[in-house]
């Protein structure tokens, strides 16, 4: 079974994509739909716009667009590590990861009438 219209798409359209397509299917597999249907329907404009960049010959800003979640991302995890805030954050936040089969801390709570 071919797609079509992806054969077509410019390559930072088809990243985009991509991209849309993982945090759709993450949003659904949460049970989080309407997250997952505003993400696919902005996918769906983005990735028109893009390409219509690429094919009025502005593909390089076409890839600045693709590639700036990128970029910042990688700048904010590079700036946080070189300053330490990952020790500091440990300190402030603990984080504890229990299985499903463990025990919650927290009290049971009962629909009985006493």
């Amino acid at each position: 079974m071919k797609i079509q219209f992806l054969e077509f798409l410019c390559p930072p359209a088809l990243l985009y994509v991509i991209y849309t397509t993982i945090h759709v299917g993450l949003d659904i597999s949460l049970g989080m739909y309407t997250t997952a249907l505003i993400k696919a329907g902005m996918g769906v404009a983005g990735t028109i716009i893009l390409d219509a960049l690429c094919r009025v010959e502005l593909g390089i800003v076409s890839w600045a667009i693709v590639s700036m979640p990128f970029i910042m991302v990688a700048l904010a995890s590079s700036i946080s590590l070189g300053l330490g805030m990952d020790r500091i954050a440990s300190h402030v936040v603990k984080e504890t990861f229990k299985s499903k089969d463990e025990k919650s801390d927290l009290p049971k709570q009962s629909n009985e009438i006493v």
